[in-house]
């Protein structure tokens, strides 16, 4: 197989040539800036691009692969670096790269990539316009960004309804940012609506908007969220807490793409796109019937699923440096490291909150610390949880032998009556609680009115 090796490093060039011949390959070598280099790829008949990012201080891969695919070259391509930035991760996404490989790399997971393309040849889509990067981007290793990003670059380039996946505290807004950010919709708005935090009499006037004297207080027309979005992109958060009777006026909006204000007669036209996000396992929503199976596929055409941080403890250390840097930034600290035993401190925390608590914890322990390094006292305890989760064991075992269990099918409802009495006595703060439960606010509320533990107003 006729492979095309550029680099601007000759060891790195000479070194991949070396493996490839010894595995029967024929290897071409460029540093980038031969002059009519795509002429050359195209009459050496070459099948096979090994390109590195960085190829000097004027020129990148991408900007020499987009040369390529402006004058006709499509060829399958592997693309080296070291630095995998959101933007390169990202960029390549967008061009049809889906082969990357970090250095420093071995013989054998060189020579894997290049297996795949031994009997096949690929046509890579071309990028529709250069990568944009928003104010803050999804911060993590090679092996946590490399699908988050491929599939991120797979929704810039198309209108599909993107559903996101994650705990609280993962990220899931800040990706469909990133979508917004880098599709053909960033010119227009990123409007985003929280599902759980509207009341169910008010979702249809807050998505659609309402005419002035649709009801008792409409006393004017009020543009809702759908028309603000224009065409940009609608994110509804927290789509699994929607109201199933709500759920079918959800469904005809994305099916006919058109809607009507309440009190309205004019049908008007949504010209952005969709994406949604959830906490909630829709799929088993769907199988106690609390939501909609055709829904779901609607909204479910790509799906990305957000590690939580427990699920992506070596990016710590990475997460601490960008949290310490924006901290530096934000509340004007000087903090220029962290401690070893204060990251071995973080790594074995529980991360209920994930990312979002990380971030608080960083910031809390940047103001804590007394020089310009984050020490393991910086941080603040962790035992409140675990002791939290301690107690709540002990006190529903006695709950449970002082008020009895009369029938068998009782049970559940009073396992979870039980568990929501003690955890409101021992966290009588809603916020705070449905953090550590990792519910929405809205959903604990009403759970805990069912069972007459609180009777807090409705939020409006």
């Amino acid at each position: 197989m006729k492979i095309a090796i550029i680099d601007d490093q000759q060891e790195i060039r000479y070194s991949v040539a070396k493996i490839l011949q010894r595995n029967h390959h024929t290897p071409l070598q460029f540093n980038g800036e031969e002059f009519e280099l795509s002429l050359i790829i195209e009459e050496q008949g070459v099948e096979l691009l090994i390109v590195d990012v960085m190829l000097g201080e004027n020129l990148t891969g991408i900007d020499l692969i987009k040369q390529f695919k402006k004058a006709g070259i499509q060829l399958p391509i592997i693309l080296m670096t070291a630095y995998t930035t959101p933007t390169n991760m990202i960029e390549a996404s967008k061009i049809g790269i889906k082969d990357i490989l970090q250095k420093p790399f071995d013989e054998a997971q060189l020579l894997e990539l290049v297996g795949k393309y031994m009997h096949t040849s690929s046509k890579e889509k071309s990028a529709k316009k250069p990568i944009k990067q928003g104010e803050e981007a999804f911060v993590g290793s090679y092996e946590t960004m490399k699908e988050i990003y491929k599939k991120i670059g797979i929704a810039a380039n198309n209108d599909l309804s993107v559903l996101i996946y994650g705990e609280t505290g993962t990220g899931k807004e800040l990706i469909a940012n990133l979508i917004h950010t880098n599709s053909t919709h960033s010119e227009h708005p990123f409007i985003a609506v929280n599902c759980a935090s509207i009341p169910k009499d008010l979702f249809e006037s807050q998505l659609f908007g309402h005419e002035k004297g649709s009801f008792t207080s409409a006393d004017k027309q009020h543009i809702g969220f759908a028309e603000l979005a224009g065409e940009g992109t609608l994110f509804l958060d927290e789509i699994g807490e929607l109201d199933i009777e709500l759920q079918s006026k959800l469904l005809r909006f994305l099916e006919t793409k058109k809607f009507r204000r309440v009190g309205g007669s004019k049908e008007l036209n949504f010209e952005g796109r969709i994406i949604s996000a959830t906490n909630a396992n829709l799929k088993a929503h769907i199988q106690k019937s609390t939501f909609r199976e055709d829904l779901y596929f609607r909204l479910s055409m790509l799906t990305i699923t957000m590690p939580s941080l427990k699920e992506r403890i070596q990016d710590i250390p990475i997460l601490c440096e960008h949290f310490i840097a924006k901290a530096n930034r934000d509340l004007k600290t000087t903090i220029t490291s962290i401690s070893e035993e204060a990251l071995v401190k973080l790594a074995r925390h529980h991360w209920r909150g994930n990312i979002r608590e990380l971030r608080n914890t960083i910031y809390s322990a940047c103001l804590n610390a007394s020089d310009d390094m984050i020490k393991a006292d910086d941080i603040k305890e962790f035992e409140e949880t675990e002791d939290i989760q301690k107690q709540l064991h002990k006190f529903c075992l006695a709950y449970l032998q002082k008020e009895g269990v009369e029938k068998a099918h009782d049970l559940e409802q009073t396992l979870q009556k039980t568990f929501l009495h003690v955890s409101f006595s021992l966290c009588p703060n809603i916020t705070q609680l449905s953090t550590i439960l990792d519910i929405s606010r809205n959903t604990l509320k009403k759970q805990l009115r069912e069972f007459g533990i609180y009777e807090g107003e409705e939020e409006k």
